[in-house]
């Protein structure tokens, strides 16, 4: 099963970014398809933290799996959940940042910006650096205006 997504046009629907882009591709012409038809989070913010990801990402020296750095990524900034142990032990996991496990704005506004201030240390730049470069690298990529 492939996710991706789409917009609404006067046209139809139509891949929102070059990953949908590729899903739909992959499809056949004429062949009838399942869609759950969902309106998501803010889709600018996502553009915008998936920008932040690949961008801090191709720019640090430690990692060479993005899996792994967004895990890191999410420890570091506390988008975590605590786990008993069958010892009893607190073990802290990183949680995913996407839309089925953040489904409310605000909640991934919080976690969006611990994750922004992580990428800016790593970086060593300031927040307002790291976000302009993000909203350059969002537009260039997704299309996406400030």
């Amino acid at each position: 099963m492939a996710k991706g997504f789409i917009k609404k046009t006067l046209a139809g629907w139509v891949p929102a970014d070059e990953e949908a882009q590729a899903i739909h591709k992959r499809q056949k012409l004429g062949a009838v398809y399942r869609a759950d038809i969902v309106q998501p989070r803010n889709y600018r913010h996502h553009c915008l933290f998936m920008s932040l990801m690949d961008l801090t990402f191709q720019n640090q020296e430690y990692y060479t799996d993005f899996k792994m750095f967004r895990t890191a990524i999410a420890l570091k900034a506390g988008h975590v959940t605590e786990v008993i142990t069958l010892d009893g032990a607190i073990e802290l996991v990183p949680m995913r940042y996407s839309y089925d496990d953040i489904p409310d704005e605000k909640d991934f506004g919080k976690a969006f910006g611990a994750a922004m201030t992580v990428c800016a240390d790593l970086l060593k730049m300031t927040a307002p650096e790291l976000e302009a470069e993000v909203s350059r690298y969002a537009d260039e990529h997704y299309g996406l205006s400030r």
